[in-house]
């Protein structure tokens, strides 16, 4: 049994805290962000009709953005159009699609092939590395970087963006804080786990706010992208691990920690 923290946002966390308990692992959920669906986004059923008539590849750059696009889709008979290609940009996102029954051979599915998993990456990677004439839509959240867009656009590629999530600053529970107090006041053995760079400064604010941040930093950390694991060193975290995304690699990553 190993002690772990996950810093993920709400609600995108609770099915990762889910998995790792029945692994026998003891996990607290510390996230200080939460994600919430835009009054905007549209219908799932209405987006996937948009998205049979008008491309040819839909880019989905997080788990979260898979989640809100297509976990309200109940509409019988209603699947992904064969048509339009899919492409992600980690194993957690590909992860997400085949427990949706979105997976090849039925799908096309572009996926960079190796680690680091970003925009880079999938720009490197076939058809994205010669678009011209593709019609693209990204499903994305609130903020994030953008100018890969710009990159596919001055390549020949139609690019049309979709803000189907935002995120907000959310109290992390106070159980699990105390409960973290309790594991730093036993000097207990802990790993904690990182999958964006704002989420170490919001762990790193948490901890120094509470004395913590000096027992935090001798204990291993895990990172899925090495601009995390840059921050984590500024911040002082001495045993940092590079993993990739997903919830395997992240299970055997604890569990070699």
């Amino acid at each position: 049994m190993t002690r772990v923290v996950l810093t993920q946002p709400a609600p995108r966390v609770s099915r990762l805290v889910d998995r790792l308990g029945a692994r026998g692992h003891e996990v607290l959920a510390l996230g200080q962000r939460r994600l919430l669906r835009c009054e905007d986004a549209p219908d799932p059923a209405a987006l996937i009709d948009t998205i049979a008539a008008g491309y040819d590849w839909v880019v989905f750059v997080s788990p979260g953005a898979i989640g809100f696009a297509l976990d309200e889709l109940t509409e019988p008979g209603v699947r992904w159009p064969r048509t339009v290609g899919v492409a992600v940009v980690g194993p957690g996102s590909a992860q997400a699609l085949a427990e949706r029954g979105i997976a090849p051979p039925a799908v096309r599915l572009v996926l960079p092939r190796s680690a680091p998993y970003d925009a880079a990456a999938l720009l490197a990677s076939a058809p994205f590395d010669q678009p011209a004439g593709l019609r693209v839509l990204v499903v994305h959240g609130e903020g994030g970087r953008t100018d890969w867009h710009d990159t596919l656009r001055a390549r020949g590629a139609r690019v049309d963006c979709l803000r189907l999530y935002r995120s907000e600053e959310a109290a992390p529970d106070p159980l699990a804080v105390a409960r973290l107090c309790e594991w730093a006041g036993e000097d207990a053995a802990v790993v904690f786990v990182f999958t964006t760079a704002q989420a170490v400064l919001d762990c790193q604010a948490l901890l120094a706010a509470r004395g913590l941040a000096r027992w935090a930093h001798e204990q291993p950390a895990l990172a899925v992208h090495p601009r995390i694991l840059a921050v984590l060193g500024q911040c002082g975290w001495r045993a940092v691990t590079l993993v990739e995304p997903g919830e395997q690699a992240l299970a055997a990553g604890i569990e070699s920690a």
